[in-house]
């Protein structure tokens, strides 16, 4: 892993890979190896960077509060650090959030863009899953939290097959994450509405989303199919919301077709 310093922020990110720059960002609670089955497919025709957002990963855990705008900016000032001036952008879940807001405050960086399990607002449903998952951070701890995003994010199917696997990852982030810096992410999340903003964004946009997602439904992905005017949309069968962990080579055969027809 890399490292660049902003201001008070130590942004650390991984740099695979040859081509056109490619940047991937995670979402709420999660860091850059959420994209471990992806980053091997992609790196023989991409420079890939995957970033571990503020308050997450390796990254500084800042005082908040936290929004769009400021996860976005910190992207921008690592493409800037970097020399790039112009990458695609694939964003899971609250990263898609992220890119949304880069889309539309800086355009001039956005090649293309990769909406999976991502969503344009909040509604009651999701508002409920983060409230709820507030409340289990608040009285049951980190662990709670953690097997109550698994029950959000896999298919029941993939929870059972993998159950010493996400003990290990447990574990793992357990000791690596802040409490306050991820009840700011949350809080940020809650605060997400691009609804009137997102016809402004003329850009060649891809959403992937799962059939069996409960936690951003895929009625999410057709409202962003609805609001983003040069878009193309895609449904995956029995997967839930953690589609590049459960399903890479399936998310990897789509994008690559999209990416290969700009």
């Amino acid at each position: 892993m890399k490292c660049i310093t902003i201001e008070d922020l130590e942004l650390y990110y991984q740099d695979v890979g040859t081509g056109y720059p490619l940047v991937l960002l995670h979402g709420m609670a999660s860091d850059h190896t959420v994209w471990e089955g992806l980053i091997p497919l992609l790196k023989d025709n991409y420079r890939v960077l995957a970033v571990d957002l503020r308050g997450h990963g390796l990254s500084t855990k800042t005082k908040g509060p936290y929004n769009m705008e400021l996860f976005a900016s910190d992207i921008v000032r690592l493409l800037d650090s970097l020399g790039i001036n112009k990458a695609h952008f694939i964003g899971h879940s609250m990263g898609g959030a992220v890119i949304q807001e880069l889309a539309l405050d800086y355009p001039d960086k956005v090649q293309s863009l990769t909406l999976i399990s991502s969503f344009c607002y909040v509604d009651t449903h999701l508002k409920d899953r983060l409230l709820d998952l507030m409340k289990i951070l608040d009285e049951e701890g980190f662990n709670a939290f953690f097997y109550a995003c698994l029950n959000l994010t896999y298919t029941p199917e993939f929870k059972a097959k993998n159950q010493e696997l996400f003990k290990e990852v447990m574990d793992i982030m357990a000791k690596s994450t802040s409490i306050p810096a991820l009840k700011e992410s949350i809080k940020a999340c809650l605060k997400i509405n691009f609804k009137d903003s997102l016809k402004k964004v003329n850009i060649p946009t891809l959403i992937i989303a799962g059939l069996e997602d409960v936690f951003t439904p895929p009625y999410h992905a057709e409202e962003l199919s609805n609001r983003i005017y040069n878009s193309k949309i895609e449904i995956m069968d029995e997967v839930g919301h953690n589609l590049p962990v459960e399903k890479p080579m399936d998310v990897y055969l789509i994008l690559k077709n999209f990416l290969a027809n700009l």
